[in-house]
């Protein structure tokens, strides 16, 4: 019998290149959409006037730009550092200017967002609701935005390495 100790399977290139399983990507989609639902569905549910309800919806969708936005953010200046790390002259793709108001209005969408919550009129159990659909709401977003990137470069590698491969 021969000895199978040094026998390795040989795999495409790609094959480690996936990050995200379809399941994972289904997850973070619904996960978004729940979130949003628990958000919008709440506010529209909510015995105050219109003009509260507004409130809420717009700190909602604020919350939503800004996450989207802070993870990418977040992720390009990671990647651009480690790139200037090996290429001095390589050009950040956010200003430090950007990064500053990415962050800043995320916390601003927090603070409106909660701020809002702490001064509601409505028992503490319905407080505890949209703080807790809030804090999902940020998760999500953040979540899917880097699902999607994932997903999206790992397309654009896998293709190249096809081509290569080809």
């Amino acid at each position: 019998m021969e000895k199978t100790e040094n026998l390795h399977v040989r795999k495409s290139a790609n094959f480690y290149r996936r990050r995200n399983t379809p399941t994972y990507t289904f997850m973070a989609w619904a996960a978004f959409l729940i979130a949003g639902g628990f958000e919008f569905i709440g506010i529209y549910t909510l015995k105050q006037p219109m003009s509260v309800q507004g409130y809420y919806a717009v700190t909602g969708v604020l919350l939503i730009i800004t996450s989207f936005l802070l993870q990418k953010v977040a992720r390009d200046n990671d990647e651009d550092k480690y790139l200037k790390d090996y290429n001095p002259s390589y050009r950040s793709r956010n200003t430090s200017a950007f990064s500053f108001m990415a962050w800043a209005g995320f916390v601003i969408a927090i603070l409106a967002q909660y701020i809002g919550i702490y001064t509601l009129e409505e028992p503490l159990y319905v407080k505890g609701y949209y703080a807790i659909a809030g804090a999902f709401l940020i998760v999500a977003c953040l979540v899917l935005q880097k699902t999607i990137r994932d997903n999206e470069e790992d397309s654009m590698h896998i293709t190249a390495a096809e081509e290569f491969e080809g």
